[in-house]
């Protein structure tokens, strides 16, 4: 079991938001920052306070399960240029294009999964936090969109345009 990397589920992502279950504190921090990215082992060592048992109710409530595999990194398609006061949408599709790379469960992986690589621990938190208020597809790329931004101006260029790569974003 804690060797097995685990990620949320519907369920969980609802409970996120519903805070109907009677979680610990614990738990709770450990549904909001799980993301199949690492083994259960890693992640109790991660966040303060979870025990093997919050993992094992996690599980019996069907909030995480075991994870997928990663998403495969595609080619970032050709570059269209958004103009600069074209609003969410227009930019979403100059960035996007009109048939994503990665479907809603996809985007949704990769940016749990790298959200750390790219942040840090505390800013991850709290783009887990953002994560799980998109509620459609478009909502996650406009955080890609966000991201991209965000690493661009902590990591540099070149980070940037490796996550732009790897979710498919055009330049």
């Amino acid at each position: 079991m804690l060797d097995q990397a685990y990620q949320k589920t519907d369920a969980g992502r609802a409970e996120i938001k519903a805070r109907a279950l009677p979680l610990s504190r614990s738990a709770r921090n450990l549904l909001l920052v799980i993301d199949g990215n690492k083994p259960a082992r890693q992640w109790l060592s991660l966040v303060q306070g979870v025990v093997e048992a919050d993992l094992a109710y996690l599980l019996e409530q069907g909030l995480i399960g075991a994870a997928a595999a990663a998403p495969a990194r595609v080619a970032a398609p050709a570059a269209v240029p958004a103009s600069p006061g074209a609003d969410k949408a227009q930019r979403r599709l100059a960035a996007f294009g009109e048939s994503p790379a990665m479907s809603h469960e996809q985007l949704y992986a990769y940016l749990n999964a790298s959200g750390g690589k790219y942040l840090g621990a505390m800013k991850r938190y709290m783009f887990s936090l953002e994560i799980e208020q998109c509620q459609n597809l478009a909502d996650l790329q406009d955080l890609a969109l966000s991201l991209v931004e965000r690493v661009a101006q902590s990591k540099g260029d070149d980070a940037a345009d490796e996550f732009r790569q790897a979710v498919g974003i055009r330049r």
